[in-house]
């Protein structure tokens, strides 16, 4: 009997055009891709800009992909952004969770991490770890 081929998750730049063409559709909506150069810092997130005047980072990752954890220092960047820079920071496998990151999203619930308390997640479910502490625990709000 013959195996049929696994699916393989879609490339990260095609998740990053997806997530750029969505977020484009909101008015108040500045988002750039960030692209690795020598003059770039190493570990900074693809995706940058402002919702209504807000700084945001996103990390893009494939969904189910053996590579789609943070490295050490993905998290140190993140979390350098959203402590000392403010910024609303997050990791998207999808359109759908860049759009629960900054908030465009209001029906899901809100999952706060009880380890570090700055990380905050959208989704019916929490995630697995929190990419800046790695704690695995987080406390449900109301949307």
């Amino acid at each position: 009997m013959r195996q049929m081929p696994r699916k393989q998750p879609p490339l990260e730049k095609f998740i990053v055009a997806q997530i750029v063409a969505e977020l484009r559709k909101y008015p108040g909506v500045v988002v750039r891709k960030r692209h690795g150069t020598v003059m770039g810092k190493a570990g900074d997130p693809d995706l940058y800009g402002t919702i209504r005047g807000k700084h945001f980072e996103i990390e893009v990752k494939r969904p189910g992909a053996p590579c789609s954890q943070l490295t050490p220092l993905q998290t140190e960047r993140l979390r350098e952004w959203r402590i000392e820079g403010g910024a609303i920071v997050g990791v998207a496998h999808n359109a759908a969770e860049a759009l629960a990151i900054l908030g465009l999203v209001k029906h899901e619930p809100v999952w706060t991490c009880t380890g570090c308390h700055n990380y905050c997640w959208r989704g019916e479910e929490a995630p697995e770890r929190c990419p800046l502490c790695g704690h695995r625990h987080f406390d449900r709000e109301a949307a």
